[in-house]
């Protein structure tokens, strides 16, 4: 549980600072109130309220629904409840609006494996190793999944 926490503060950490700048991926401004929305939804994520993460999340998409950001954020808040389907959803979503989202790739990859679509999976881990050859969690992922064929 440590190690998945760590993970998601982690990805929390770096999207946070990414929306420091205080601009969407699709060059929208935001306004402190939208800005506080993000912050809530990476402090619910970080602290495991998802339903609140989401919520939030929610209240970004819809000021900004260009926001690859805030539609991976809500992917991981869905893949944490378990809720494979609306996780995959998002993260196709957030890789329409930005194809180098490495989180989106990552987080429907491992969605896509823990629903039993083994391809798919294999297919996002290659697609994060395309944008960065040197991603080690996909190249370990692949390999877990091609052990286990």
């Amino acid at each position: 549980m440590k190690h998945k926490r760590s993970g998601i503060f982690s990805l929390a950490l770096f999207l946070f600072l990414f929306f420091s700048a205080f601009q969407s991926v699709s060059g929208q401004d935001y306004n402190m109130f939208t800005l506080d929305f993000f912050k809530r939804s990476i402090e619910c994520l970080i602290n495991g309220d998802y339903d609140n993460a989401i919520i939030n999340s929610n209240n970004v998409i819809r000021r900004d629904p260009n926001s690859a950001v805030a539609h991976t954020i809500r992917a991981r808040a869905y893949y944490e409840k378990g809720d494979m389907a609306n996780a995959i959803t998002d993260c196709t979503q957030a890789i329409r609006l930005d194809r180098n989202n490495i989180s989106a790739y990552s987080i429907r990859a491992s969605a896509y494996a823990r629903a039993g679509n083994r391809d798919r999976a294999v297919s996002d881990w290659q697609a994060i190793l395309r944008i960065n050859p040197e991603n080690n969690e996909a190249k370990k992922n692949i390999d877990l999944i091609n052990r286990n064929e």
